[in-house]
């Protein structure tokens, strides 16, 4: 067989830090309208935040993997998510749930007005503004409930720190 038939993909491990937060030129991840809206409800939100503070106490210095990203550049830093939005809006409520405001790179919605402002306006939970995304927002709800349910409020920062620098997608663009 002829090796150069093959094509690699380009998988590169990203931190959440390396996703949202560190960024020499500002990225945008956009849902298109072709995908479906966020749906992940409270069980599966719950169930994230128990396995990656289980993986946390099992090995502090450990790395949890939580899926991949699959993107496609669509020019100018903007990015097209084809696959993993639930799992990228999930992180970017938990990282709001956890008090992270510096966040660099962007998630928007293209052509869905109410989850894109009810993800740029997290930072000022309740208060969502009129037009607001049920799933977003009980999405975030769900990750406030479960940080208070099993993250003690003293381990709170090395919970976040965790997340932030531990917790690796598997990324595709």
């Amino acid at each position: 067989m002829n090796n150069r038939m093959y094509k690699t993909l380009p998988l590169v491990g990203r931190s959440i830090y390396q996703l949202y937060l560190e960024s020499c030129e500002p990225k945008t991840y956009m849902i298109p309208v072709y995908q479906r809206n966020y749906a992940w409800e409270e069980d599966e939100i719950t169930a994230l935040i128990k396995d990656v503070d289980d993986s946390l106490a099992k090995n502090p210095e450990g790395t949890y993997y939580i899926g991949t990203l699959v993107t496609y550049r669509r020019g100018d830093n903007v990015y097209e998510v084809i696959d993993g939005q639930q799992r990228l809006t999930t992180i970017y409520i938990i990282l709001k749930a956890l008090g992270v405001k510096a966040i660099s790179n962007k998630l928007t919605y293209g052509a869905r007005r109410a989850s894109a402002s009810t993800i740029q306006k997290l930072d000022n939970y309740p208060d969502l503004g009129e037009e607001v995304d049920n799933g977003i927002r009980n999405g975030y709800k769900y990750a406030e409930k479960a940080l208070n349910d099993f993250i003690d409020s003293g381990k709170r920062d090395e919970f976040r720190s965790y997340f932030l620098n531990n917790v690796h997608i598997i990324s595709v663009h």
